[in-house]
């Protein structure tokens, strides 16, 4: 996931497509909520202007840990493929876009960030599983159509992120501790015992 070879593969009704970040050349960005950073495809990268102090620390943060290979904040407007289906609360379909994509050595995942607040919502809840599923199905192609890396999906709470930074924790750690699992979710005995569950 370098400069010119991220991507990310869309799994829609069983056909597997893999469309590159790169497609989309350049981002508009407000120059005055935008970071200079080095691990991305695109050399500016913008976080929110209304409350995204979260965001702008976590992209500071992956910029500067030398584990972290390359990372791309996913931008729904612009990143249109980079949508995963769910269904939310009322019964309606609806696109889900996580805010990055993160690559560690043979690992990626994908990254919503959250405050607090918003971790039990029931719509999160429903974007969770519908990722989760979608993680799965990556991790079933073969390698070479997976960037040789394993996918994983990681929900980070605001209170994780600054708690296990402040105490020294690398990006990998931190994600690896927030990751996801179907079991995980829904706080089935599976998470623990290691069986997957379906």
């Amino acid at each position: 996931m370098g400069r010119s070879t991220s991507f990310l593969i869309s799994v829609s009704l069983q056909t597997i497509l893999q469309k590159h970040f790169s497609e989309v050349g350049e981002l508009t960005v407000r120059e005055k909520y935008v970071l200079d950073v080095a691990k991305s495809i695109y050399p500016k990268v913008a976080y929110p202007s209304n409350k995204g102090g979260f965001e702008k620390a976590f992209i500071e943060f992956i910029d500067s840990d030398t584990k972290v290979t390359s990372f791309v904040k996913i931008n729904e407007y612009l990143h249109l493929f980079a949508n995963i289906v769910y269904i939310r609360a009322d019964g309606l379909l609806s696109h889900y876009f996580p805010d990055f994509m993160v690559k560690i050595g043979n690992k990626v995942y994908l990254v919503e960030t959250k405050a607090e607040k918003d971790v039990s919502d029931i719509n999160v809840q429903q974007k969770r599983l519908a990722t989760i599923d979608w993680v799965d199905k990556i991790n079933e192609l073969k390698a070479e159509d997976r960037m040789d890396s394993v996918w994983s999906y990681v929900l980070l709470g605001e209170n994780t992120f600054y708690g296990m930074s402040k105490k020294g924790a690398t990006t990998g750690e931190i994600l690896e501790y927030a990751k996801l699992s179907k079991a995980k979710i829904k706080g089935t005995l599976s998470d623990y015992t290691g069986v997957k569950e379906y």
